[in-house]
């Protein structure tokens, strides 16, 4: 789907290693990389070797232990904070970690699938016209994984998106209808039945394979990139979920949505007696202002030990992945050298740590 191809020097940075061991991972794993046609035989490796070094790298040789699983949503109240960017991100850094990683659009706008390389909007019809690849249009969301979705549910494997191969984040998509979901568990509300705890059920049942269209049990993290509105979606997500990332603009700090979170947390401790543990993660972040140490200290004051120490620094490249005339991948993956990519994989690294997976 991406055309993006690295050198090894690129492959390396990626992966975290040398370029010795790069080469030598290709031998042992026998991944089959292309060789430049013209000029220098040298190797061009696609995104899809990529994941798959990682992944034949973590079961043969890992450089990290995985200590549990973890189910994560990233949310903010308020849109504009990088949230699914963030959220595909992450998803990049930790598949090139070789943790099995799952990935659910949990917003019906979509951005975390377009950010994958899936127009939601495009028809069969149009695809053809278009001469776009039918495997990227988006038929199946989450919704139709959930019991009680109209004319019956599917199974994971039908609905699952593999954008960057086998071996790299796999993504449940997402499309308007999705919202058709929330006005579901809105009237099984309205009969009585326990709708905010449907989708943490599911989730529940699909990481201990009890659940034959939903077996998740494979996956080292599950992350939801749940909708700035609070719906009954979301609420199911975070009720679902050990961690909530919340992405905090340093740039342009809010205080209220910060605050809003954190009572939507105390809500469900008081309804359910559970909720997931906050790590806030400082975005957009510019050094040397003294109103942004200000904000930091702040947080750090009045949400002891949520604030994650490795900020993100606002950057131009960010939205020069997103143009629409030339369809990039995630940030990580297409400026694996950049400043930002190497602060995000930094990020990646201390919520596995804060999170006692690694």
């Amino acid at each position: 789907m991406f055309k993006t191809i690295y050198k090894v020097q690129a492959a390396a940075k990626l992966l975290e290693t040398t370029v010795d061991s790069v080469r030598r991972y290709v031998d042992e794993a026998g991944v089959k990389v292309a060789r430049q046609t013209n000029g220098p035989k040298t190797r061009q490796f696609t995104i899809e070797n990529i994941f798959d070094i990682a992944s034949w790298r973590q079961e043969n040789k890992p450089k990290i232990k995985i200590k549990k699983k973890r189910v994560i949503t990233v949310y903010a109240p308020k849109g504009g904070v990088g949230k699914t960017t963030l959220a595909a991100n992450l998803a990049c850094v930790f598949s090139l970690m070789g943790l099995k990683t799952l990935v659910i659009d949990l917003d019906f706008q979509a951005n975390l699938t377009l950010s994958f390389g899936y127009d939601s909007e495009i028809t069969d019809e149009e695809a053809e016209e278009l001469e776009i690849p039918f495997e990227r249009v988006v038929k199946h969301h989450f919704g139709h994984l959930v019991p009680g979705w109209p004319g019956g549910r599917m199974k994971l494997e039908d609905v699952l998106k593999m954008p960057f191969g086998a071996s790299g984040p796999h993504l449940i998509p997402s499309d308007l209808t999705l919202d058709r979901l929330d006005t579901i568990l809105t009237y099984d509300a309205l009969e009585g039945k326990k709708s905010d705890l449907k989708i943490a059920a599911l989730i529940s049942e699909g990481l201990s394979s009890k659940n034959e269209y939903f077996n998740i049990s494979n996956y080292d993290i599950v992350i939801f990139d749940a909708a700035p509105a609070k719906n009954r979606m979301t609420r199911g997500a975070l009720l679902s979920s050990d961690y909530v990332l919340a992405p905090v603009s340093l740039e342009r700090y809010s205080t209220k949505a910060v605050s809003y979170l954190s009572s939507v947390l105390q809500d469900m401790r008081d309804d359910f007696g559970r909720s997931p543990e906050m790590i806030m993660i400082g975005n957009f972040h510019l050094p040397n202002r003294l109103r942004v140490y200000s904000q930091v200290s702040k947080l750090s004051s009045e949400y002891p030990g949520s604030l994650l120490n490795v900020m993100i620094h606002r950057s131009e490249e960010f939205p020069k992945t997103l143009s629409e005339e030339d369809v990039q991948p995630p940030l990580v993956l297409a400026k694996p050298t950049g400043t930002a990519a190497e602060q995000i994989h930094k990020v990646g690294k201390e919520i596995l740590h804060k999170m006692e997976m690694i």
